[in-house]
């Protein structure tokens, strides 16, 4: 039972019988801890429960570790507490929770009384003093205690009889091993506590005094009482005179930390709990969409939850299998009277240009759906891939037959991949929802089937991964019928649905114009793919080994360890060497909260005492572009074709951007002074071509200065001035002519730092200045560019009054988080509008820029083509010959994508590689 636990010492631990224990856990502290713990999580319909999903997941770890038989969750009591009476400003500084947070404690309480775990509060009474009461109360009823918390104030309760746990670090603690850590006995806690106060509750302390003073401070002295009666014996003038300053706030801070017993009127009988109960909250495990947490019955109980059937909505409609010719040419003949209609393939793979087609599956009208298999691995009778291809091809590929799909582009590749150019796409339901749907929703089919309809689906794990199948050619075809023909049906439910939905929100222009074109302009640039000289990356990974080598060598030459001992990626072990064996300062915790941190961050600033830090930070940057760029792009070399075909997304971010995945070309290293600038070189065009890069030079500022209209930004970008050394200019009150570099760096941050809402403490710390500086250099910014303030308190009304943010085309973005009352979400939810409504318009106008070229070149009949988009800037593969045409029209056609009265400028780099054209 506690082999998987730690003592913070290695000492026997304080025995305990978990059947003779009470569990106390502090749910106020797990509440906190689950919300923060966990990024924004919702069910189908909306519902937020990350916080829910966390704290079950911590609750059932609890039971599988003690077995506890009796256990117990106490809660903070809501509104002011008796702390208040004795002052006033007691937590005053703590910020609002977010709105949504007690929504989800509601939901935490009905599973607490599903699963029989007892809820405790008191009116005016905190979790921390009915825990201490509870104590108490348990001792008499011969039961030892063991309180759940992270929170050190709750080492007042310690004694033979009661224990500490801490769940986020698997500790035991005993009143030895706090004591030892502490470096005092536990009743000297609240004397300690007295000095050094609690920033997060407003207990003031004494002002001037660390926790290194008030360690030798209690050391030192019996008692606060003690402290103050011989407060001559102090050394330090300095902790004296503060020590004289602060009396009161000393002796206050002292009553706000004691512990305090009230009688709670409850018996261990109150406590008991059975972990077989747990079964009853699986009710509520399926109104909340956890899904692990029912799969995990099956280990727990040795049998399956019987859960609702996903697929019995769906029941009512007629799913038919077609697996002959005459089926087949009968179904044909029905879609050409219908006209329109939905379908999807069904595929052994994710890759769609390598991957084999299995099955193709067609709605032409609500209530009814066909799935014509063709490459399961079932004896079943089922049509051919080249037959089903043959007789679908004539209509897949004529235009007047209307066509929805859901991800289009995931089809269409399919399907060229099999000699079919599909025609006719006239809706794509995934990208059509990403329009509609807030940020945390879904677009996916099965999640928007829930909410629009209320029909859940057959999901591909239940299908193929719950049945242990390879893939879905293995599926029995009855299970892959109803699976595909859903897909297909609910995909010509949602095309009606969302057609409208579009409609009634003013978004089909956005749609028509801009978003389902450039499926196909994505399509056909996953297509064309991108050559990579594998040859010339083996060479450089052969270089940058050797590099690697060296770094070792010149780190083990540093210190005192065997070679090859230590694994330089190792936060454990790199912790070990610096902090440890070097004595280099610890700068912060890890995430994980674990052990010291070891990332750039803190290797940066060690770097400074030391060369081992600075050799470290080379090595991992060495060895990430050894395993993530030089390694691992040539496995995404597409054998047919000796290309990389990356995925291109529409949906992919908040802001309305193009993302690249598998592999992101998109990230690829741009460093000049070492070997990330390398790996450019190894993408190149086709022989006879050269690249062209077209980059929109400062677009988001120049977005920024048309929706302002602020006339300095605006003369700036008319005149063509360096809008960096501009800024500059202004700040510090010297001539144009006359601006440093270091002065034009700042400008530069300053100018991007209001587009992204950066604080003045983050840019203090990208400039490394003071938060003062950095503050001044903000303040003065907005009183140079008056309007750029002003602009941005209308759109974060505006924002208040809809709700959401649009860019110029109208494309939204809702934003919550205006409306909380807690400071810190609502300073993030205005930095999230501001650069929503900037970066999301240049992302529109860098959609329309590809479209209308891709159209021109396509008018103007030259063979260049668009192969890579990496935010502001396109990347052509484009024929020798048609080199001066093609820039001619590429720079014309982007800077004339929009009639705007501050202009768009577009700069142009041809080259024989990536590295080559790259700024």
């Amino acid at each position: 039972m506690t082999k998987h636990l730690k003592l913070l010492f290695e000492r026997p631990m304080q025995k305990f019988d978990p059947k003779k224990t009470a569990f106390l856990i502090d749910g106020s502290s797990f509440l906190y801890r689950a919300y923060y713990g966990l990024r924004p999580l919702h069910t189908s319909k909306g519902v937020p429960v990350q916080a829910v999903y966390s704290f079950c997941r911590m609750i059932r770890r609890l039971i599988d570790l003690f077995s506890p038989a009796y256990i117990a969750l106490v809660w903070d009591s809501k509104g002011k507490t008796k702390r208040h009476e004795i002052y006033t400003e007691y937590k005053a500084t703590r910020q609002e929770p977010p709105s949504d947070l007690f929504d989800q404690k509601e939901l935490i309480l009905e599973f607490a009384n599903r699963i029989g775990l007892k809820n405790v509060s008191m009116s005016g009474i905190e979790a921390d003093d009915i825990m201490f009461s509870l104590v108490k109360e348990l001792k008499k009823e011969s039961l030892t205690t063991i309180l759940i918390t992270s929170d050190k104030d709750m080492g007042q309760a310690l004694n033979e009889h009661v224990l500490l746990f801490d769940p986020f670090k698997d500790q035991i603690i005993d009143t030895f091993v706090f004591e030892e850590k502490m470096g005092f006995p536990v009743k000297k806690l609240p004397f300690y506590f007295a000095l050094l106060g609690d920033a997060s509750d407003n207990i003031p302390g004494v002002r001037g005094i660390g926790k290194k003073g008030a360690l030798d401070l209690v050391q030192q002295f019996e008692s606060l009482k003690d402290l103050y009666a011989r407060l001559d014996e102090v050394k330090k003038d300095r902790t004296r005179k503060a020590l004289e300053e602060n009396r009161e706030n000393a002796f206050l801070s002292e009553r706000l930390f004691l512990l305090q017993y009230y009688p709670t009127g409850l018996t261990k009988k109150d406590f008991a709990f059975d972990k077989d109960d747990w079964i009853n909250a699986c009710p509520l495990f399926e109104k909340l969409d956890f899904k692990s947490l029912l799969k995990d019955l099956d280990k727990l109980f040795g049998q399956r939850y019987p859960v609702s059937n996903p697929a019995e909505k769906l029941a009512k409609y007629d799913f038919k299998t077609i697996t002959n010719k005459e089926e087949l040419a009968e179904f044909c003949s029905l879609l050409k009277k219908k006209k329109s209609f939905a379908f999807d393939t069904e595929t052994d793979g994710i890759q769609p240009l390598q991957c084999k087609l299995v099955g193709i599956s067609i709605c032409a009208q609500e209530g009814e759906a066909y799935y014509i298999p063709c490459g399961h691995q079932v004896d079943d009778q089922q049509l051919s891939t080249q037959e089903i291809i043959n007789m679908l091809k004539p209509i897949l590929e004529d235009e007047q037959y209307i066509k929805y799909l859901h991800h289009a582009k995931f089809d269409q590749l399919v399907l060229y991949a099999h000699g079919v150019h599909i025609k006719g796409i006239k809706f794509d339901s995934l990208i059509a929802a990403k329009l509609l749907l807030k940020e945390w929703q879904s677009a996916r089919l099965k999640q928007l089937s829930i909410y629009y309809f209320d029909e859940p689906m057959l999901t591909y794990d239940e299908v193929v991964k719950d049945n242990n199948y390879k893939n879905f050619s293995y599926v029995p075809l009855d299970l892959a019928t109803r699976y595909a023909a859903g897909d297909a049906h609910q995909t010509f439910k949602l095309a009606q649905y969302l057609q409208k939905n579009l409609s009634d929100k003013k978004l089909v222009e956005l749609y028509r114009e801009i978003d389902h074109p450039l499926i196909q302009l994505l399509f056909d640039m996953e297509i064309e793919g991108i050559s990579l000289d594998v040859q010339f990356l083996n060479q450089l990974n052969k270089k940058v080994v050797k590099e690697l080598d060296t770094v070792k060598q010149q780190i083990y030459a540093l210190i005192e360890k065997e070679w090859g001992r230590i694994n330089f990626n190792s936060q454990k072990q790199v912790e070990q060497l610096l902090f440890y064996d070097l004595r280099l300062p610890p700068q912060k915790k890890s995430v994980k909260g674990k052990g010291y941190s070891t990332d750039h961050e803190v290797l940066s600033k060690l770097s400074k005492l030391h060369p081992v830090p600075g050799l470290i930070m080379k090595y991992r940057e060495l060895f990430k572009l050894k395993s993530t760029y030089i390694e691992a792009l040539p496995t995404y070399i597409n054998p047919k074709t000796g290309k990389i075909h990356t995925t291109f997304s529409q949906i992919s971010t908040a802001t309305g951007r193009l993302s690249s995945y598998r592999p992101n070309l998109q990230n690829i290293p741009t460093d000049s002074g070492g070997y990330g600038i390398e790996i450019r070189a190894a993408f190149k065009p086709q022989e006879g071509h050269k690249f062209l890069s077209a980059d929109y030079s400062q677009i988001e500022l120049r977005v920024m200065a048309y929706l302002t209209q602020e006339q300095r930004l605006m003369e700036a970008f008319s005149k063509g001035r360096d809008i960096h050394t501009e800024t500059a200019a202004l700040l510090f009150d010297v001539p144009l002519g006359k601006v440093t570099h270091d002065q034009r760096q700042i400008g530069k941050r300053i100018n991007f730092s209001i587009l992204y809402g950066l604080t003045p403490y983050g840019l203090s710390k990208e400039l490394d200045i003071s938060f003062k500086d950095a503050k001044y250099y903000i303040d003065k910014y907005f009183e140079q560019y008056p309007v750029v303030s002003e602009w941005m308190e209308k759109v974060i009304e505006q924002v208040k009054d809809t709700g959401y943010v649009e860019t110029e085309w109208g494309r939204r973005r809702y934003i919550p988080g205006i409306y909380e009352r807690n400071k810190v979400l609502y300073e993030e939810a205005r930095r999230i509008a501001i650069n929503t409504r900037v970066q999301g318009t240049a992302a529109d106008v860098m959609k329309l820029g590809m479209l209308q070229l891709d159209q021109a070149l396509h008018k103007h009949g030259l063979d260049s083509k668009i192969v890579l988009q990496i935010h502001d800037e396109l990347i052509l593969s484009v024929p020798e010959i048609q080199l001066k045409e093609t820039t001619n029209l590429v720079k014309s056609t982007l800077e004339g994508i929009v009639d705007w009265n501050v202009p768009l400028t577009v700069s142009l780099r041809e080259g024989s590689n990536w590295k080559e054209i790259t700024k």
